[in-house]
């Protein structure tokens, strides 16, 4: 085997070095050609390896809450939120930052909070977040400014309220640095790490359903925020790894005394069936409710679960072939 010549492209006519001489291999009789299949050895290793990296690939979804929007008995529950790969949070509960430490998060590592709307139950959590952030100013400025999406509608001004009860003129410590991001429903928002594509809900008030897709991983999440039964949920969540849909109306309720802007588990299940997603998880809903609205919905979508505040699902990472 000739090692001169010219090189692949644009050969410049001198002496190449052949690739297996940067692991000591050289081609001299039959010891060369043992080194041969040891070099190959090395670098299908090394191949393996690295497949196996991206094949770790992996996407964690932390519970902070589960509850519906009333305040349960339960001590220290929360309403509907969640975190994803500790850095992402989805709604902010009552108690969400509080949560987050108990559930061995860290409210600073937060870099983005996306609020589906604008109901107190799905922003209760705000000033508490804000505070934690703007006292640990020193750890906070390390990071860049919290960006926060919301309806564009309403965002400015749940946050400027907040920043106002914070007293934030008069304290200016208590307010962190912050990146606003008003978004309109149908619109999507994407960094380096991951996208949400959104839809507009069926609520009594500006509300977004997504879908998250995560960069590294190719894991797709769908997550309904509040909503009536809504056929384009299922066409966004085609296919998703995961859906997690709000069940707060009890799942004996008949069609014609639906509650506005809510759905059941039942509604939850034929959306996931529709949309063909892996597992569904149903969230928003009470303590009494859920034993009766899992079966419900078990019986038209089998793969289903109720979230549970302080859990963690961790999907794995899809195949780069995978649709």
């Amino acid at each position: 085997m000739s090692r001169g010549g010219q090189s692949g492209i644009g050969g410049s006519g001198a002496d190449e070095i052949w690739p297996g001489e940067a692991f000591g291999i050289k081609l001299t009789g039959m010891s060369g050609i043992k080194s041969l299949i040891a070099g190959l050895g090395i670098v299908l290793g090394m191949a393996a390896s690295a497949w196996a990296q991206e094949g770790a690939a992996e996407t964690k979804i932390t519970f902070l809450g589960s509850a519906s929007a009333v305040p349960g008995k339960e001590p220290g529950e929360d309403t509907a939120c969640f975190v994803i790969n500790g850095s992402l949070l989805i709604d902010c509960g009552w108690n969400a930052a509080i949560h987050m430490q108990q559930y061995g998060l860290d409210p600073i590592m937060i870099d983005t909070l996306f609020i589906t709307h604008c109901h107190h139950d799905h922003y209760m959590g705000l000033p508490a977040l804000m505070f934690v952030r703007g006292m640990r100013r020193g750890e906070a400025a390390k990071r860049p400014p919290i960006r926060i999406i919301g309806p564009e509608d309403d965002l400015p001004i749940v946050v400027e309220l907040t920043k106002k009860f914070l007293q934030a003129e008069r304290f200016p410590e208590v307010w962190p640095a912050i990146d606003l991001k008003p978004l309109k429903p149908g619109f999507s928002f994407q960094t380096e790490a991951w996208s949400i594509q959104t839809i507009k809900a069926i609520h009594a008030v500006t509300g977004m359903c997504g879908k998250f897709t995560d960069a590294k991983s190719g894991v797709v999440i769908a997550f309904s925020g509040d909503t009536s039964p809504n056929a384009k949920l299922a066409i966004l969540a085609k296919g998703a790894d995961l859906l997690i849909h709000e069940a707060s109306v009890p799942s004996s309720t008949p069609d014609d005394r639906l509650w506005d802007g809510h759905s059941r588990a039942t509604d939850a299940a034929r959306t996931a069936k529709e949309a063909g997603v892996k597992q569904l998880v149903l969230i928003h809903l009470t303590a009494d409710q859920r034993e009766k609205s899992l079966k419900a919905a078990k019986a038209i979508f089998e793969n289903t679960v109720v979230a549970k505040e302080g859990e963690t699902i961790t999907l794995k990472g899809r195949s780069k072939n995978a649709p």
